[in-house]
């Protein structure tokens, strides 16, 4: 049987499996930048991206969701065509011995190293880009703690003041308050990220960022938000009873904004005021 299908099949599965490597990966793309970088290509996914990170995040999943999509609409065709065709065996039927089929096994062996490299190609390109902290920046450090965060501006000399209540967290009759790490819209923000206790992590689903908060240790990423609001953060690293309440709030506001509020907190404090640089910080070039 399996003769018949190599002798019937061969010519089918090797032409559908160059069709295969010329359509998808050019296909994958192609369809990820016609359906941009700000959506998942499914319902379900994650949230719309804000900011060049996130973007990198969602557009890189997208190219190898159709690259999947397109290799498991192939395999499953394949099987039902087999499982249709060669539903019974005709009588007279010798059992069949082979050894292998040359051009099947180089298809199947070359094809899906193409696949790999580009996804591997296009993944070190996102992290690249992620990882490459831009020069001008904002830098603000996190410190989380069980069970609470706390926020520095080294540059500014302020500190996130304590948290107020958030209103899409509270519900139930429990009132949630967050603390809120404030920036400036379309400005590179270097977060500097610990941990004073236990491990931690600082995650942002809408802006595309997540590291772990270690004691001892400092990791570090950025983002660049491009839409002014309120986008909810918390802890994704299991770190005791109240992890589950351990929420943050970026709140994104305008430049002018941003001015007063950092020099409210500086008075706050009996600093002097600020003045700042007219120009935001410019997003890097995607690698």
């Amino acid at each position: 049987m399996i003769r018949r299908i190599l002798r019937a099949g061969a010519p089918f599965v090797a032409v559908a499996f160059a069709l295969l490597v010329s359509f998808t990966v050019p296909a994958a793309a192609e369809l990820a930048d016609a359906l941009g970088a700000e959506h998942t290509a499914h319902w379900g996914g994650f949230l719309p991206a804000v900011g060049p990170v996130a973007e990198v995040v969602t557009g890189t999943y997208n190219r190898i969701f159709w690259i999947i999509l397109v290799i498991g609409i192939f395999v499953e065709a394949l099987i039902l065509w087999c499982l249709f065709k060669f539903r019974r065996s005709k009588r007279g039927d010798k059992v069949s011995s082979f050894s292998h089929n040359t051009t099947l096994e180089v298809l199947w062996t070359v094809i899906p190293v193409i696949i790999c490299v580009y996804i591997g190609y296009i993944s070190y390109h996102g992290l690249r880009f992620m990882r490459t902290m831009p020069a001008e920046h904002l830098a603000v450090e996190v410190v989380a703690h069980q069970f609470y965060w706390d926020f520095d501006y080294p540059d500014q000399g302020i500190s996130a003041p304590e948290g107020e209540r958030h209103e899409q967290l509270s519900s139930a009759g429990q009132d949630r308050t967050v603390k809120h790490l404030v920036v400036p819209v379309n400005t590179n923000v270097v977060v500097n990220v610990t941990a004073a206790d236990v491990l931690h992590a600082f995650y942002v689903p809408a802006l595309g960022v997540k590291v772990d908060a270690i004691p001892g240790r400092i990791n570090y990423l950025w983002f660049n938000a491009d839409e002014e609001g309120d986008y909810i953060g918390q802890c994704a690293e299991l770190c005791g009873a109240a992890h589950g309440e351990m929420f943050f709030n970026v709140r994104v506001v305008s430049q002018d904004a941003w001015k007063a509020w950092v020099n409210e907190q500086r008075k706050a404090n009996g600093l002097e005021p600020m003045t700042f640089a007219e120009a935001p910080a410019a997003v890097p070039a995607k690698l």
